[in-house]
């Protein structure tokens, strides 16, 4: 059976999956008009901050204000649910303790925010899929140890570049190909991008300019990869990887040439790719398929491109919804601990007591590195709670020792606790 079969089973016998939305912005509010149009869903509660906003998204929809519940308690948003009224409420623990739902959806990005309701989420036993890539970049391991003790599911989701290759990746590897290298495909890079310089595109997209900086200046993509290579185990080839301009017709020649070896993430720039992202994969014996492969329109080899032209976030999602409730399992979960992370590099010249403003910030973006190489700088997710002890040159990583941190920040306190897992894990 398909998954979709099997979603008409489910919907036949219990009704549509009820899912709890956190967060009310570009994705979120896309996922709440996407569901109430989509038989066998239903967006049953939105969780904001600012409640007027998750009111919108119901509004924007096409629910009318009255309909909507406010709820303060959990009596109150439980009531909602069973009635099929669309709720709303600014307390997450209400809807991660509320009867009735079927799986949570984290659509924030917010770092502090997001890592915290998860984590609440999964200790709860609930399902939790995820478009969050900073915070499973960050503390991933985490969030899946958690899950599995817990009884939980946590999981990354399609529709974001993450979710979309390593669906790529299963779908080359149970053809029988090796994948060489797993690309996001990215347009023009501008590392000194600010979030003035990003308020032009911000208002034409929709989005805010501190997503538009991190997707400008490379740190939204640098943070994609990670979260890749965490649970593929594919590496970086270098720090910030290299960045290979070329086109679809001459990728697999181009970076193949580029890279030092196989076996790692990577990203082109320019080209004809739109929002896309590939694989490049061999199979073990070239010479017996090489054939067909020519009959299939794949080219020559020995090496093939598997493109996929766009990813399309929120309209992806209702798949990795309906696999999570019906099988209550992660659509991916790391098999060894992290590879890769993804440090702060200074944007400009940066002076001793500055403190330090974040992902899509002024003064830092992302480079994804290995672990190892990683381990004395700072991590991109935690420079918003770090406060520089000396200059830092334009361009240098960020080394630990040339900061203070917030310990009480909340990522940085899950951070802590993912190290001292990690370091159970590799003393046992």
């Amino acid at each position: 059976m398909t998954v979709w079969s099997r979603h008409q089973d489910f919907v036949a016998r219990q009704g549509p999956i009820k899912v709890g939305i956190i967060g009310a912005g570009y994705v979120g509010a896309g996922l709440v008009h996407l569901l109430d149009q989509l038989e066998g869903f239903r967006p049953a509660v939105v969780v904001n901050r600012t409640v007027d906003r998750a009111v919108g998204a119901y509004v924007a929809s096409g629910n009318s204000a009255a309909e909507v519940v406010v709820a303060c308690t959990q009596s109150e948003l439980e009531v909602a649910i069973e009635a099929g009224r669309p709720a709303v409420t600014a307390d997450p623990d209400l809807v991660i303790a509320a009867d009735g739902l079927d799986v949570l959806v984290e659509a924030t990005g917010a770092l502090d925010y997001g890592a915290a309701v998860m984590l609440s989420a999964l200790t709860a036993g609930r399902a939790v899929v995820s478009i969050n890539a900073e915070v499973d970049a960050t503390i991933g391991w985490l969030l899946h140890t958690t899950a599995v003790e817990h009884g939980g599911v946590y999981t990354i989701c399609d529709g974001d570049q993450p979710g979309v290759l390593m669906r790529t990746l299963d779908h080359v590897r149970h053809m029988g190909f090796a994948p060489l290298v797993a690309a996001n495909c990215k347009r023009h890079l501008d590392i000194r991008q600010t979030p003035e310089s990003s308020a032009p595109y911000a208002a034409r997209d929709g989005t805010s300019p501190l997503v538009t900086t991190a997707a400008g200046d490379g740190t939204k993509m640098n943070i994609e990869n990670a979260v890749v290579a965490n649970l593929a185990g594919m590496p970086p080839d270098c720090r910030g990887m290299n960045g290979v301009p070329t086109t679809l017709e001459h990728a697999v020649q181009d970076v193949l040439a580029t890279v030092s070896r196989t076996g790692v993430v990577e990203y082109t720039l320019g080209g004809d790719f739109a929002a896309g992202v590939f694989v490049i994969a061999c199979p073990p014996e070239v010479a017996s398929v090489q054939r067909a492969l020519r009959f299939f329109k794949m080219g020559d080899g020995p090496d093939y491109l598997f493109f996929r032209p766009y990813t399309m976030v929120h309209f992806e999602m209702p798949l990795s919804l309906a696999e999570v409730v019906l099988d209550r399992r992660p659509l991916w979960q790391p098999a060894a601990p992290p590879v890769a992370d993804v440090i702060a590099v200074a944007k400009h010249s940066l002076q001793a007591g500055e403190r330090l403003d974040g992902i899509g910030g002024h003064s830092c973006y992302g480079q994804i590195d290995s672990v190892e190489a990683s381990r004395d700088l700072l991590p991109i997710a935690l420079s918003h709670h770090a406060r520089l002890t000396r200059d830092i040159p334009r361009d240098e990583p960020i080394a630990l020792d040339a900061v203070e941190i917030d310990e009480n920040g909340p990522i940085v306190e899950l951070r802590r606790r993912q190290d001292v897992l990690l370091g159970a894990t590799s003393a046992s």
